[in-house]
């Protein structure tokens, strides 16, 4: 028997409310401000990582951002995420308002995976920052301008796993004398 769109949306929040229990770290916390846990439809996720808010490389360390997931999610809209502190990120990849620019919506990416590539794009991890995203035009040509300057990552952070697989512990290479 086909699930109804409802009993499906319930076990997507279900598992998404899961993937984000795996990304809480001492440095990342979130609640529920909608919905009733594990139907969660809001979170309001605090954190503590660096990232720019002005051209002039102020940064801030405190976050509070806002996760909505509406009435389409996930089929039909991604997740909105905010930036409530102001200003918001200066990213080429945030909209001065302090919403998310997330590129492209992939229905199958949990809802801790895109919180996770979120925070990358905070980071200022270059290898998913898009230069060539419209959603604020000075910050990409801050970006630009300072690449090879050895501003980004402006926070090197390990950033949690949501599949909630361990990390596996660095070897360190033994040395022959």
């Amino acid at each position: 028997m086909a699930l109804t769109p409802t009993e499906a949306r319930q076990i997507r929040l279900r598992n998404d409310y899961a993937t984000m229990e795996n990304i809480r770290t001492p440095w990342l916390t979130w609640r529920v401000t909608s919905g009733t846990a594990p139907y969660a439809e809001q979170y309001e996720i605090e954190l503590e990582l660096k990232t720019f808010i002005d051209a002039q490389g102020n940064i801030r360390n405190k976050h509070t951002i806002r996760v909505t997931l509406g009435p389409d999610y996930p089929i039909n809209a991604a997740p909105l995420i905010e930036m409530t502190n102001k200003p918001g990120p200066f990213h080429p990849n945030w909209w001065s308002s302090g919403r998310w620019c997330y590129g492209t919506w992939l229905v199958y990416e949990s809802l801790g995976a895109h919180v996770v590539r979120m925070l990358q794009t905070l980071q200022y991890n270059e290898d998913i920052t898009n230069a060539a995203s419209p959603a604020n035009s000075p910050a990409r040509a801050w970006y630009l301008k300072n690449q090879g300057k050895g501003l980004f990552p402006c926070d090197r952070t390990p950033l949690p796993d949501p599949t909630g697989a361990s990390r596996p512990e660095v070897k360190k290479k033994f040395v022959i004398k």
